[in-house]
């Protein structure tokens, strides 16, 4: 027996005896609180939908020329405490900043008349090009984000960028989403917990939404678990 599952445009064909159940088609009455982020730069856009008691709704595209991905996550099988991932490439800012320094001494040099002013407009005009560059390149390779990750196997699933769209709208989001998890699995059990969060990695993984090491990774710690059920 195969269902179709269907969120938004995504249609997926979902065999009813090994995942777990899901509306057919989205009911707006169920649709909760919404958070969307987008970053012009990278080309990035996440939108965010808490859905009914259990699910969150997510629709990512990674970049201007990536396919849009629409998947569903069921929040019982989450882990409420993400890890923090703060990354910042410092050796590209100080590139930036020497590329900067070189340019205010070639307009030094140029002004003074020690350098032909030809010769000071060409340097000046490289450096500054550096400097942009360089500044681009930091920002695009910054990154503050909490990841989610699934409870017992500790599969990346989906990230926030922490701040956006800002500081006040984030963390209302985030605690929201950290409370519905709490509460969608506060009165399921542990294996009936693993034997669910088994079954999401593997449609999660013949969705493409991760990838074969990841699903494997993920069922090779849920079968070691004590308290798995066969």
């Amino acid at each position: 027996m195969v269902e179709e599952v269907i969120i938004g445009s995504a249609v997926y064909d979902v065999p009813a005896d090994n995942y777990e159940e899901f509306d057919q088609e989205i009911d707006p009455t169920k649709l909760g609180e919404k958070l969307v982020q987008s970053n012009t730069l990278k080309g990035t856009h996440r939108q965010y939908q808490l859905y009914g008691s259990n699910y969150l709704l997510l629709n990512f595209r990674e970049n201007k020329r990536a396919k849009e991905k629409q998947f569903r996550i069921n929040l019982a099988w989450l882990s409420s405490e993400p890890e923090h991932n703060r990354v910042i490439v410092w050796k590209w800012l100080y590139s930036a900043l020497g590329a900067a320094a070189l340019a205010a001494l070639f307009v030094y040099l140029s002004v003074s008349e020690i350098l032909a002013p030809v010769y000071g407009m060409i340097a000046g005009s490289i450096t500054i090009a550096a400097t942009l560059i360089c500044t681009l390149i930091f920002v695009y390779l910054m990154r503050d984000e909490f990841i989610f990750k699934s409870r017992y196997g500790d599969a990346r699933l989906f990230l926030l960028e922490n701040k956006k769209p800002s500081q006040q709208r984030f963390d209302r989001y985030f605690i929201s989403l950290q409370q519905a998890i709490e509460k969608a699995q506060s009165d399921i059990s542990v294996p009936d917990r693993l034997v669910g969060e088994l079954k999401m990695c593997r449609r999660l993984r013949d969705e493409g939404i991760i990838d074969d090491e990841t699903y494997t990774k993920t069922r090779t710690a849920v079968f070691k678990h004590e308290q798995y059920k066969s």
